[in-house]
């Protein structure tokens, strides 16, 4: 199951049982969805199995009426910063998750940073959220400022 495309909704694409489809997907409240597949509309919860881990992929409980399933959420963004995390050899430019404005900025050029260390924090949909190093190195190039806006995918720190 992939997320919505927007704060309020979007389509998503899923896989149950080797079929794959794609449903329209409204969020009401944190957790809770309104989802339309052919024609026929479902109220989704979705919620985490303790104890929870702070990324996007992992296992879900999805319930639907009374019926409870597990769900396992693959996101790619993920597997592409574990595999740069990997490559510990040559530079690695960390870029912006989603559109926002970026709120401080953490690290200065030269800097050397741990993994997981604070890079900055950058605020969409008016929640803010740090983005740490993927992995250890020296910061070569800042290429934002304080209360700049980004858009999804734009550079923001190259670690060398």
């Amino acid at each position: 199951m992939a997320q919505p495309a927007g704060p309020k909704g979007g389509t998503l694409s899923f896989t149950i049982d080797g079929q794959s489809g794609e449903a329209d997907c409204a969020c009401i409240a944190p957790g809770l969805y309104s989802i339309l597949i052919e024609g026929r509309s479902y109220e989704v919860r979705v919620s985490r199995p303790p104890p929870s881990r702070r990324g996007i992929s992992g296992p879900r409980i999805v319930t639907v009426g009374t019926r409870h399933y597990n769900v396992d959420v693959h996101d790619p963004r993920e597997r592409r910063a574990e595999a740069a995390a990997l490559g510990h050899g040559g530079p690695l430019e960390v870029v912006a998750p989603m559109p926002g404005r970026i709120v401080k900025v953490l690290v200065e050029t030269t800097q050397d940073v741990a993994q997981g260390a604070g890079l900055l924090v950058i605020e969409a949909m008016k929640m803010q959220n740090e983005l740490r190093a993927p992995r250890a190195g020296r910061v070569e190039a800042v290429f934002v400022a304080e209360g700049t806006g980004v858009e999804a995918g734009a550079r923001l720190v190259k670690l060398v």
